[in-house]
């Protein structure tokens, strides 16, 4: 792994699939100011390690296209635990409706990346996830009041005040400012049964959280021994990164 003019780094150790709990997507191997120095690898889910002052950003899962040259939001995509494409973790492949199917490597189901109705955009981020057995899990824009330490408390099952400050504490002053842009993203399940039965604002226990920072670092955070998939979260994350910040460029 080499980053700038003759630098090498040492691989880090490798992490199983199931074990990420925060993560990005892109190409970018390194955070820092100065672009010469950050140095491009595969596409690829990526989490953080650090070695002095850097941030390094280690792929953990390959993305690769369906069909080369087609954006991925219409081809579909392949996840493969090795940058050789041999070890197959999920396919996602739209459906010509407004949905994105995910099955593992065997063909199996593990559930769908949906996109929003128009009818509902307003009130509601613009992709969610369905996983069998289990609610629908939604973001809902602007979905609570009274700063994001009192929104992550009521909004989403009162998240224990650490993981609050842990979330917000990442992404600089993101989720403490005051326009709605700086609250960050909460898919939460059961938001559209608390809609339908009119229990605006109150949604059930967050699984995913994108806390938008104002750095430049776009983190997706997913619950450690939690029940969603988290191949539904890599697949909704590389969906929206494609089509909302172009992280699916090759």
């Amino acid at each position: 792994m080499a980053f700038g003019r003759n630098r090498r780094v040492e691989p880090f150790e490798a992490v199983h699939w199931d074990e990420i709990t925060q993560f990005t997507v892109g190409r970018m191997m390194r955070h820092t100011v100065r672009k010469s120095k950050r140095g491009e690898g595969a596409h690829a889910v990526r989490f953080m390690r650090t070695r002095g002052v850097d941030e390094y950003m280690v792929p953990g899962v390959y993305i690769v296209p369906v069909e080369a040259d087609v954006p991925l939001s219409k081809g579909g995509f392949r996840l493969f635990e090795d940058e050789g494409s041999r070890q197959l973790l999920c396919t996602v492949l739209p459906d010509g409706s407004d949905r994105y199917r995910v099955t593992d490597a065997t063909g199996r189901e593990l559930g769908s990346v949906r996109r929003t109705p128009v009818t509902k955009r307003l009130t509601q981020q613009g992709l969610w996830m369905e996983q069998p057995g289990h609610p629908a899990i939604v973001a809902p824009r602007n979905w609570a009041r009274g700063g994001s330490g009192a929104s992550l408390g009521r909004g989403v099952g009162h998240v224990l005040d650490g993981v609050v400050d842990s979330l917000l504490s990442f992404g600089s002053d993101e989720g403490t400012g005051s326009g709605a842009s700086a609250k960050p993203v909460v898919w939460a399940v059961g938001a559209e049964d608390a809609e339908e039965e009119g229990a605006d604002g109150e949604y059930g226990e967050a699984v995913l959280t994108f806390p938008r920072s104002t750095e430049g670092k776009r983190w997706y955070f997913v619950k450690r021994d939690g029940w969603l998939d988290k191949r539904l979260a890599f697949a909704l994350a590389v969906l929206r990164e494609s089509e909302t910040f172009g992280a699916d460029s090759r």
